[in-house]
This record gives structure tokens, sequence and C-alpha cells, in this order.
């Protein structure tokens, strides 16, 4: 089971450990962890993974206000994000490799990223409904993605592949509103068009276009399901060029159109969840 909360951090937590895989974000402010015999300071838009039974402390280091994202899952759950495609970067974090992304490893690019991420996270529905569920369990990857990329996984070539195109999809998902093509996404990882297609696709299970209309149609999903704004520009919003093309590749990952969806969601309690690609 996948939790997350903000939490406004007000005194100090002394050495413990847990049965959970717990994900600590700093929104604002600062703290020491401890984790074992080592200590990392994170400041706003740093991140540290902890995996289950690793004992650690948190300690508060500035005087200004500090907020912090908990995102905790158990080791079963984890393990149920496991693909082919993620299974080597997610057994790295559990463990215990890349613990963190801070100011030594993260540029301010990453850190903004990390900061905007975490902030869809906490704003996330929190329903247990399917759809609001799969929609966390995305946005949870897409943190420890961008936790990743900061903290510089490059140990083989295959691992390096790995976190191109984990910073390719980090991309696709930051722009999809854009007019994207496969040159463009490529350009980002600084590889030929041809090698970036056929290792996204060995990667993902889909070619570049094939995952930027699912981004798209997740991200119209969201919106839909949390906002009253008007489908043509829930489309436009979402980077589809026509509401033709919008409703087509809605209804083919929802398997209902936009409008019965926003409709479904509305009175119905949020019982649908896309299609499997």
């Amino acid at each position: 089971m996948l939790w997350t909360s903000s939490v406004l951090f007000r005194q100090n937590i002394e050495q413990h450990k847990h049965n959970v895989h717990e994900m600590v974000v700093c929104l604002t402010g600062g703290v020491n962890i401890q984790i074992n015999d080592e200590q990392y300071s994170l400041s706003s838009g740093h991140s540290i993974f902890i995996p289950a039974q690793y004992a650690h402390s948190i300690h508060i280091i500035k005087q200004a206000e500090t907020t912090l994202l908990f995102a905790c899952i158990d080791p079963p759950s984890f393990d149920t994000l496991s693909t082919p495609t993620n299974r080597l970067f997610l057994n790295t974090l559990s463990i215990g490799k890349f613990l963190i992304n801070n100011e030594f490893q993260s540029t301010d690019n990453s850190t903004k990223k990390m900061l905007t991420v975490a902030k869809e996270l906490v704003n996330s529905p929190n329903s247990s409904s399917p759809l609001h569920a799969s929609l966390k369990e995305a946005l949870y990857l897409r943190l420890l993605f961008t936790h990743m990329s900061g903290a510089g996984y490059e140990e083989s070539t295959s691992e390096l592949a790995t976190l191109r195109m984990n910073k390719a999809q980090n991309w696709i998902h930051d722009n999809y509103a854009l007019d994207i093509t496969l040159e463009i996404v490529a350009n980002q990882v600084n590889i030929s068009r041809s090698h970036f297609a056929r290792q996204f696709r060995q990667h993902s299970g889909f070619s570049v276009i094939e995952y930027l209309l699912k981004v798209r149609c997740d991200a119209a999903a969201n919106l839909l399901a949390s906002s009253s704004t008007d489908i043509t520009e829930v489309a436009f919003a979402t980077g589809f060029s026509n509401l033709s093309h919008f409703y087509r590749h809605f209804k083919r990952r929802y398997g209902i159109t936009p409008r019965a969806f926003r409709q479904m969601i509305k009175h119905q309690g949020n019982t649908l969840t896309a299609k499997s690609a």
C-alpha cells in the first residue's frame, strides 16, 4: 500500500526503523537525516530514499519553516510496481544504493523538477478508487525517477541507458503539452534518433509517440477528474491538436469518451481505470 503525507516538521525524530520503504522530499526548510552511521543534509528540492528496516533519525537544521513530503510503501506493494524495464532501477533503490539526492548531486533544474513532482503528489486526489490509486502510483514512480536522475545513476552501459530513458520519460511528462517529435526527445539525451527509438521501446514497451499519447491521456483524465475545465480546453492543454484526435485516443486508452468519463467520475465514484496498453 502506498501512502503520502506532507508534514510541517516541528520536532526531531530520534532513531527508529519501520517495515516500509520511505521516500522523503524536503519541500521547505532543511533537515539532517542520519541513516545507520551516515548523515545527510537536505534542503528544499532534495530527497532521500530509506529502504525498509534501515535505522534513521531526522533533525531540523534550519530556523525557517520545514515541510517534508513522506511517501511510504510496503515492500510487497513496491515489488508490484516492478516491470522488466524498471526492475534494475527499483532493486537498486530497495537495496540501499543511491539513497541521496542533495546539493552534492543535484542541479537547480533537478531540484525544481523534484519540487514540481512532489507537489503534484501532495495535491493528487486522496481516494482508494482504482483510477486515483493508479494516478498516485504513476506520480510516485515519477518521483523515484526524478530522485534517481539527480542521484547520478551511472554504473554501467546498460544502467546509463536506463538513466537516459528515465530522463527521456521525465522530459515527456514535463513537456507533454508541447509539439513533440521523436527527434526532439532524442536530443534531450544526446543520442541519435534511431538508436534512441530502439532503446526507448526496449525500456518502456512503447514507441515515443505511443508513450506520449498515454501520458497526454492520463494528464487529460486527471484534469477531467479534478476540474470543470471545458473538454476542448483540456484537449489543447494536454497537447492534442484537435478534438477528434483527443476523443479517439482517450477512448482507446480508457474505453470511454472524455465526456462520459467526466460524468462517470462525478456520479459513480471513480471506478474506471485505463486499459492496459
